[in-house]
């Protein structure tokens, strides 16, 4: 059973995914689109920070994240966050040459709302792929 929490987080119930595998699964998304990315698991919740290669990792880098328990957890994306900021950001300075800001505010907007969409579909398919696979988890 999926439930959508928010925008940008969804959680599933009943599953039984182990999450490590999971986790995996979402840092494969980012990279085989072309993003740097790095994992970081903690007490069994997995972040995976994703970033263009000309930006790189750093601190303020895009998340994924997966955590809960194999039979009730959640995965969610925060990435539109520094898209607003460029929009607002060429609103303001729109007088004085901002108006190129916030067309390409708009473009990564745009970019990163496909980029949710498709995002979701693959971990549907991926969770529906790992359901039972706690069973069988690594120890």
């Amino acid at each position: 059973m999926e439930r959508k929490l928010k925008k940008m987080q969804r959680q599933w119930t009943g599953k039984n995914v182990d999450l490590a595998l999971l986790s995996e699964r979402v840092e494969d998304f980012f990279r085989n689109r072309g993003f740097l990315t790095e994992k970081n698991e903690s007490a069994g919740e997995y972040t995976i920070l994703w970033a263009p290669p000309r930006v790189g990792i750093r601190r303020d880098a895009m998340k994924a994240g997966v955590f809960g328990k194999p039979n009730d957890f959640v995965v969610e994306i925060i990435a539109s966050e520094r898209t607003r900021g460029s929009i607002r950001l060429g609103m303001l300075t729109k007088l004085f040459g901002g108006g190129y800001l916030v067309v390409r505010g708009l473009r990564a907007k745009e970019a990163l709302e496909k980029l949710e969409r498709e995002f979701w579909a693959y971990v549907e398919e991926k969770v529906a792929q790992l359901a039972g696979s706690a069973e069988h988890a690594r120890p």
